[in-house]
C-alpha cells in the first residue's frame, strides 16, 4: 500500500513540476534521487521552495477522486 501512495504522490509531483514546465524530466529525476529518503511532501516542498517551519504538519493533496 505505502509503495502505491508513494507512486502516486510521484506522479502528482512530478505533474506539477514537469508538466508545467518548471522542471525538465532529467533535473525531476536527478533532484529525486539526491533528496533520497525524505518523505515526498518534503521534497515537493523543497523543490517548490516552500518556507518550512520547525512544526512542519502535512497538509498536500496529492489525488483526487473524479466522480
Amino acid at each position: 500500500m505505502a509503495y502505491m501512495v508513494g507512486g502516486l504522490q510521484f506522479v502528482a509531483l512530478r505533474k506539477e513540476l514537469v508538466d508545467s514546465g518548471k522542471m525538465t524530466d532529467k533535473q525531476f529525476h536527478d533532484s529525486i534521487l539526491q533528496l533520497n529518503q525524505l518523505p515526498v511532501e518534503l521534497i515537493r516542498a523543497l523543490l517548490t521552495k516552500q518556507p518550512l517551519q520547525q512544526d512542519f504538519k502535512t497538509s498536500w493533496r496529492f489525488y483526487t477522486i473524479n466522480k
